[in-house]
């Protein structure tokens, strides 16, 4: 079996020793690939973190990988806690517990197999870095005032427990499907009650701070607020749909028993009626010159100035004896 690590090689200049170059033998293409670390940080424990990484294009079928963590100068420390394929390949580990601090940490992955040599990996991050933040908590929604409802949080732990004005949040609408940055240092935002809202959260670092660049977990949806009542719109199509079926059905009955040409005949004005009256008179009169007289009212009547406040709706009878009066 071929088990190896990295070892050092002094590096010379004039006989003095300037450094060491880690030699890191095995067959190339053999080593772990794609490794990444992801560290979470916990309100009442320490920070945990899991790795993961996929086999070498060029490993044995019979290859097994072993990650070694080391802080400083301490002793390396195997992860207890393996996960693996179908083939009972290692393909990540976890730590329960890790120490978070400024300094880097060392990480190795080495290899052993039947068949070759397996070049191991290795990885030198700041685990801060690494830290995946958890969504805000302690979600709250208050809808007790009359107009607004407030949605408060608390910033999410953190593995270098970091003060609040650290983060800051984004909040994620998705009934919209709109984004808003809170750029500013608050905890709280309020929302109108009369519109429904469903709403998601999450954190991100202030630039100054030790945090991670990456944004962190999205919170669990909150729903709150009312959607206005559709009842005055469908009120309104009832209305008016009802509206156009009664104007229809008047116009059909209308034209159906001829009193639509009653309905729209026009209006008859006082000259049409006095020169209609003049030509029943000279139609009873048989051509005599009895016209003069009611050429002779007519003319009082035009000299009063009254003709405008005449109802349309005298009968030549009430004419005349208004005319004569």
């Amino acid at each position: 079996m071929f088990w190896l690590s990295p070892s050092p090689s002094a590096y010379y200049i004039n006989d003095c020793i300037i450094g060491f170059l880690f030699l890191f033998p095995g067959t190339d293409r053999t080593s772990a690939q794609n490794f990444s670390c992801v560290v979470k940080s916990y309100t009442f424990k320490g920070p945990s973190m899991n790795c993961t990484w996929k086999a070498g294009k060029e490993a044995p079928k019979d290859t097994q990988y072993f990650l070694w963590l080391k802080y400083n100068t301490d002793e390396e420390i195997e992860c207890p806690h393996y996960i693996s394929d179908k083939f009972g390949r290692h393909i990540g580990c976890y730590f329960l517990n890790v120490t978070v601090n400024g300094d880097r940490v060392d990480l190795t992955v080495n290899g052993s197999s039947e068949e070759s040599p397996i070049q191991p990996s290795s990885h030198s991050p700041q685990p801060y870095l690494l830290e995946k933040l958890g969504p805000p908590r302690n979600i709250t929604v208050n809808c007790e005032e009359q107009l607004y409802c407030t949605v408060k949080w608390k910033p999410p732990p953190s593995s270098l427990r970091v003060k609040p004005d650290c983060f800051r949040y984004q909040i994620k609408d998705e009934i919209r499907n709109t984004y808003q940055n809170i750029t500013e240092q608050v905890s709280f935002k309020n929302y109108s009650k009369g519109v429904r809202q469903r709403l998601r959260i999450r954190t991100r670092k202030q630039i100054t701070c030790p945090l991670t660049d990456e944004f962190g977990e999205w919170s669990e949806p909150i729903e709150f607020g009312t959607d206005p009542s559709p009842f005055p719109t469908m009120l309104f199509i009832f209305v008016l749909a009802g509206t156009i079926i009664i104007s229809l059905a008047l116009v059909l009955a209308c034209k159906r028993s001829h009193a639509w040409k009653k309905i729209i005949a026009p209006v008859p004005q006082p000259k049409d009626i006095l020169k209609q009256y003049e030509k029943n008179m000279e139609v009873s009169s048989g051509g005599r010159g009895d016209g003069m007289m009611f050429d002779n009212l007519s003319q009082r009547f035009t000299m009063s100035n009254c003709f405008l406040c005449l109802p349309t709706n005298f009968t030549e009878v009430e004419l005349l004896l208004l005319l004569q009066s």
